[in-house]
């Protein structure tokens, strides 16, 4: 069995040049290295199979943050998952895990739907839950919970 935290310790450095945090929820990655740690999960440590990701919205008075939690897993004996987060400030763009991982695909919509996170260059970036013409991000901490939705409320 790979020991991840030891292996990624290893290559810090070189995985993240500029640094990067490594706590108790995964490291605190810079968006440029997002794609980078995913490959090397996969490649080289034998993280295959797309759990999740889950995309936060932390308004602020100096603008907008995001924050973006990638789950991948082993498959098999002994199985672990491994998870990372990328913040992101202004218009909340990450690069697209799909050409990795195909379970990536409607993971990604229905953040981009349901928060409004842009995956750039994934294929098919478009409403998931809500239809084509629905004004917003309702798991936006600034949606306003009791806005009407005909025909719905």
């Amino acid at each position: 069995m790979i020991d991840v935290h030891a292996k990624l310790t290893e290559r810090f450095p070189e995985l993240f040049p500029e640094g990067a945090a490594l706590d108790a929820d995964g490291p605190l990655v810079p968006v440029e290295h997002h794609v980078d740690l995913a490959r090397f999960l996969r490649d080289e440590c034998g993280y295959v199979q797309y759990v999740t990701v889950v995309a936060s919205h932390w308004p602020g008075k100096d603008g907008d943050a995001w924050e973006v939690a990638t789950v991948l897993r082993t498959v098999g004996p002994g199985t672990t998952t491994f998870q990372w987060r990328v913040r992101l400030e202004g218009e909340p763009h990450i690069p697209t895990l799909y050409p990795l991982f195909a379970g990536a695909d409607w993971q990604e919509r229905e953040q981009f739907d349901m928060v409004g996170v842009i995956f750039d260059d994934h294929p098919d970036l478009r409403r998931l839950l809500l239809p084509e013409d629905w004004e917003g991000y309702p798991l936006r901490k600034d949606y306003p919970i009791d806005k009407p939705h005909p025909p719905w409320r």
